[in-house]
């Protein structure tokens, strides 16, 4: 009778476990969904990856890591914990290549879990820094332009030189032509006064 009873009691104890254990082991935290997806081959530059979790997860103890396909971890310049999601901000987005997620989280049950999947990035190169000034542009039309307009200027201004050489030479040469013209002008009152007077002498002359 003890006997039965001590079997009856370890198969109780038994079948107690068995339905005990899953539900403990299922009660500790695990990854429900994550951003980019495990095993996703993305044509796009990555720069954040999140996790989401079945239950709140420890902001203090939870980690994050990315590994390039030589195994080189990828700076994460930031990791955040809200709720059930950690995630982290890459330093700068993902070029193409594998790549592998570390995680390590402590759920609300104290036990901490972890865990690891790989991605793809298949995404075109990054253009250059659209910041970055531009070399000037020289306009060779303009460059060969300027050399005539001095040329131009100082043509002009030999030009101008010219003539107002050409005109002071002909003020110059004129003033002697007024004074000649004055000058003959005064010999010949001079000489019809003479005349007037010796005509005018000679008439007083005859009368007496």
């Amino acid at each position: 009778m003890l006997r039965h009873m001590k079997s009856a009691i370890l198969l109780t104890l038994g079948l107690l476990l068995v339905l005990v254990f899953p539900t403990v082991t299922s009660a500790h935290s695990k990854l429900e969904t994550s951003i980019p997806a495990a095993d996703s081959k993305l044509t796009e530059s990555v720069s954040e990856v999140s996790l989401s979790f079945n239950e709140n997860i420890d902001e203090t103890l939870s980690t994050l890591k990315v590994l390039d396909q030589e195994g080189t971890e990828v700076e994460v310049s930031s990791v955040q914990v809200e709720g059930q999601t950690l995630s982290g901000t890459l330093a700068s987005p993902l070029s193409s290549g594998a790549y592998t997620v570390e995680w390590k989280i402590v759920g609300g049950d104290g036990h901490p879990v972890d865990g690891t999947y790989a991605f793809e990035v298949d995404a075109p190169d990054l253009a250059p820094d659209a910041a970055d000034p531009e070399e000037p542009v020289t306009d060779t039309d303009d460059a060969a332009e300027e050399p005539t307009s001095t040329d131009d200027t100082v043509t002009d201004d030999a030009d101008n030189a010219s003539a107002e050489n050409e005109q002071d030479q002909d003020n110059a040469a004129a003033e002697p032509a007024e004074n000649s013209g004055s000058t003959a002008w005064i010999i010949i009152i001079i000489v019809v006064a003479f005349v007037a007077g010796y005509f005018g002498i000679k008439a007083s002359r005859k009368r007496k």
